[in-house]
């Protein structure tokens, strides 16, 4: 799957300002708003757009600070190691990295003793954890989350069953707003089979 023109024009958009309407956004490039709407719905669905959030300055918040935490681990276990640090509230982002350090952390928190009791309470007691540095941000000077798209950009697009990388056309479904993709027929039937109830569901409500 690759971007096309449109979707780059909506991601330019929204990086602008995510408030804007599907309405405001097709009159800005010209184009139908169904035609926003179910490009910006295919790009949910693919993952290329996550979500659309507030950025916060942390800077500007009394009693909150942030920091990164930087893990050297035994590689095999880094990617398990990231899961299980992703469901910790303070948590906000989690990097596999090449170097001495083979995962960075960033966290957010109240004062550098909740850091601190994070990394001895969280961090020390998983398995394959073998060495902890972190430092505390004294300021933000810039934090965007902006890349240089083009057209024709491809999107990796991973199975909704297993989870592996699609290296070929994808099979798709349609569930909801959302298209599910898939790597071969198998993984979508398993994917049918095991969500029939959620599928049926949806499809009835929309009828």
């Amino acid at each position: 799957m690759h971007l096309d023109k449109i979707d780059v024009a909506i991601i330019q958009s929204l990086i602008q300002d995510g408030r804007k309407s599907f309405r405001q956004i097709a009159k800005e490039i010209k184009v139908s708003t169904p035609t926003v709407e179910s490009h910006y719905t295919k790009m949910r669905g693919t993952g290329i757009i996550k979500n659309i959030v507030p950025m916060f300055d942390v800077d500007k918040l009394d009693e909150q600070l942030s920091a990164f935490v930087f893990l050297k681990t035994n590689p095999s276990q880094s990617v398990n190691i990231a899961n299980k640090l992703s469901s910790i509230p303070i948590v906000q982002g989690i990097y596999v990295m090449t170097g001495d350090f083979n995962l960075m952390v960033k966290v957010i928190a109240e004062k550098p003793e909740h850091i601190e009791a994070f990394i001895r309470e969280k961090l020390a007691v998983i398995k394959g954890v073998r060495s902890v540095s972190y430092h505390i941000v004294a300021r933000t000077i810039k934090e965007e989350q902006t890349i240089p798209l083009k057209e024709n950009m491809a999107v990796k697009l991973k199975c909704h069953y297993c989870e592996n990388e699609i290296s070929s056309d994808p099979k798709t479904l349609e569930v909801g707003e959302f298209q599910r993709y898939f790597c071969c027929n198998s993984c979508l039937t398993l994917y049918k089979q095991k969500y029939k109830g959620r599928i049926d569901a949806i499809a009835n409500k929309e009828k």
